[in-house]
C-alpha cells in the first residue's frame, strides 16, 4: 500500500488529532489530576490524552500514514488543549481557601465522583442518540 507524502500525513493526524485529543482530555478532565495546581493538571489532563492518541495511531493499522506522522501531528493539537485547559483550570483556581469568595461551592476533588459524573455524560449521549435514532 502506498504511503501519504510526509506533510499531508501529519496534517490529516493534525485534524484527527484535534478531535481525538479533545475527547480524550475532555474526558480526563472529570478524575485526573483534580487536587493539581493549574499547570499540573493541565498536563496531566493533555498529556496521556496525546499519548492514546500517539499509541491509537501508531498501532493502529493505517496503512497510509507513517507510525512518526502520528506522533509529530499530535503536537500541535495537544500545545492547543494544553492552552484551552490551562486557561481554564487558571480561571477556577484559588490558592487559598481563605480567598474563595462567598457564593463560590468547594470543588469535589474526588476521582470517582468524576468518574460517575463522566458515566451520567455517556449514558445521556447514549439516551439522545437512541431517541434521535427511533425518530
Amino acid at each position: 500500500m502506498e504511503q501519504l507524502q510526509p506533510l499531508y500525513a501529519i496534517m490529516i493526524a493534525a485534524l484527527f488529532g484535534l478531535i481525538i485529543i479533545a475527547a480524550l482530555a475532555g474526558a480526563f478532565h472529570f478524575f485526573v489530576a483534580l487536587n493539581q495546581p493549574p499547570s499540573r493538571r493541565a498536563i496531566w489532563t493533555v498529556g496521556p490524552a496525546y499519548a492514546l492518541f500517539a499509541l491509537i495511531g501508531i498501532f493502529g493499522g493505517v496503512g497510509k500514514f507513517p507510525a512518526w506522522a502520528w506522533v509529530l501531528g499530535g503536537i500541535v493539537p495537544a500545545m492547543i488543549w494544553y492552552w484551552f485547559w490551562l486557561r481554564d483550570f487558571q480561571k477556577h483556581w484559588f490558592a487559598s481557601i481563605d480567598k474563595l469568595p462567598d457564593g463560590v461551592p468547594l470543588a469535589n476533588d474526588d476521582w470517582k465522583n468524576g468518574l460517575l459524573q463522566l458515566t451520567g455524560l455517556m449514558v445521556f449521549g447514549l439516551i439522545v442518540a437512541l431517541i434521535r435514532r427511533s425518530l
